[in-house]
């Protein structure tokens, strides 16, 4: 009968499983709700009294759930409000959505947005220097005329990234795995890739030759557009 009474209850949650906070009420309210059942069962009722006294009892869930799924998305819908020309230096952009979001020709110096998807978000002319990309979802976001000197970037999604025209000169992209990824126009002079993972990367007129690719695997088509940019590939698998 628990069983029975654990399966109403997922699927009463069930239509909110992209709100953050529906699995934690589940638990909470499946926790509460077994002690309601175990209670009726020591006075005397029977399973079917005990479970159905114990459903009763649930009340409007749905309300409060749709009230949660509200906020937060009237909550996503603030944050992709357009941020360009905005002075945004050392902003806490951490663990937010921002799907097709502006940030064009802001100043982001210092801000951080760990754990956070910007899929397709434009970052044109921004200054990025010193800004903070640790597990981001940078899925089809556009890089175009930025500076990101002293930028961190660590455990990424690069899938169909576009750097173009900036300065990525020094960064440590050590680790990372790219697909489809591309740089064009880049300063990467000291830019480390070592140990990465490049898959269909292409590197058109960028500044790779003092690029550090040593270690990494990579592609047919990307070690052709880095043997063309003369970058040293003397110690790097191409798969």
């Amino acid at each position: 009968m628990q069983e029975q009474l654990n399966k109403y209850v997922h699927n009463i949650f069930a239509p909110y499983q992209e709100v953050k906070t529906a699995k934690e009420l589940e638990e909470e309210l499946l926790n509460n709700l077994n002690e309601k059942f175990n209670d009726y069962k020591k006075s005397g009722y029977s399973d079917e009294e005990a479970y159905q006294m114990t459903i009763n009892s649930i009340g409007e869930v749905s309300e409060l759930i749709e009230s949660i799924n509200l906020q937060q998305t009237e909550l996503q819908k603030a944050i992709q409000m357009d941020f360009s020309r905005s002075s945004l230096v050392d902003s806490d952009f951490r663990s937010v959505s921002v799907h097709d979001g502006k940030f064009n020709s802001s100043d982001l110096k210092g801000s951080d947005f760990s754990d956070s998807d910007i899929t397709n978000s434009t970052f044109k002319s921004s200054n990025l220097a010193d800004t903070i990309f640790v597990n981001v979802n940078l899925t089809e976001t556009l890089f175009k005329a930025a500076n990101l000197k002293g930028a961190t970037f660590k455990n990424c999604i690069y899938e169909k990234t576009f750097f173009k025209t900036s300065n990525l000169a020094g960064l440590n992209f050590e680790g990372e795995t790219f697909e489809g990824t591309v740089f064009e126009g880049c300063n990467l002079k000291k830019a480390s890739f070592k140990h990465s993972t490049l898959k269909n990367v292409q590197f058109r007129l960028s500044d790779i030759k003092k690029a550090d690719f040593s270690g990494a695997t990579m592609d047919k088509l990307t070690y052709n557009f880095l043997k063309a940019g003369k970058a040293d590939l003397s110690n790097v698998t191409v798969v």
